[in-house]
């Protein structure tokens, strides 16, 4: 058996909390891993000429980069700093509704205060605005009762397209994370399985990786293109780790 392989395939990763050991999530779906190390030389020179005389290596760092092509929210909402939750939310909605019989309904609760009524002008565009009422709206006014999803009309108004617009609560099975500027992502251990495939034999060899200490960068970015898929790159900053020899290590390979 020889020292030389062949490695195609990706790490799949296990993220843990660094501070607790909690498991938070797996994937087995990336498609790039990329474990980069670089570092500083400082040279000594002298001589006529100036010539290299000595040099003193320092300032090793590391990092991880994963290319994702699929959103895992969870994995989303630790890399931007917050944990992904479930419960209620406000959101906006709108929505083109043709009058009938006097009213519109809509597909949500709106919220008190939050409804704005326009004729549909064009494909698209807000016209002319409605003005509530508290009842019998004429042919530029609408009516709407806190609580209720319909909304009435002057029946004159009976075969026209409206755009709504409204802020209602979602319910409380709905996920969520929160982009916010004062909390940032948690120290994790990270942990890899991958495959080298050994030269001699054309063997597959499971291989064992661990970043022992490993924080998500915070420059993250989420593109929703018509184009193209969504794919999510994190890079995580490696951090050094005392091991039982007494070096400090990013990361370690166990070829089992």
């Amino acid at each position: 058996m020889g020292l030389q392989y062949g490695i195609k395939e990706v790490l799949n990763v296990g993220l843990v909390d660094f501070a607790t050991k909690k498991p938070i999530l797996y994937t087995d779906y990336a498609t790039a891993s990329t474990n980069e190390v670089q570092g500083e030389r400082t040279f000594i020179s002298g001589g006529q000429g100036n010539y290299r005389l000595m040099a003193f290596d320092h300032s090793k760092t590391s990092t991880l980069q994963m290319t994702f092509p699929l959103v895992d929210l969870k994995l989303l909402a630790l890399a931007l700093g917050d944990d992904l939750i479930q419960g209620a939310g406000t959101v906006y909605a709108r929505e083109v509704l043709t009058v009938t019989s006097g009213k519109v309904t809509v597909s949500q609760t709106p919220i008190d205060n939050t409804i704005s009524v326009f004729a549909l002008q064009g494909l698209r565009d807000n016209g002319t605005e409605y003005t509530k009422v508290a009842s019998a709206p004429t042919s530029t006014q609408f009516a709407w009762t806190s609580g209720s999803k319909d909304i009435t009309f002057n029946t004159s108004e009976n075969g026209k397209q409206v755009v709504v617009w409204y802020q209602y609560n979602t319910v409380s099975t709905a996920q969520k994370f929160t982009i916010k500027a004062n909390k940032f992502p948690k120290m994790l251990t990270i942990f890899g399985e991958g495959l080298f495939r050994d030269q001699e034999t054309d063997v597959d060899r499971a291989v064992r990786v661990n970043f022992f200490k490993a924080k998500p960068q915070q420059n993250v970015t989420l593109t929703m293109s018509s184009e193209n898929t969504t794919t999510l790159e994190i890079t995580f900053d490696l951090f050094a780790v005392k091991d039982a020899s007494g070096d400090y290590a990013y990361a370690e390979y166990v070829l089992l």
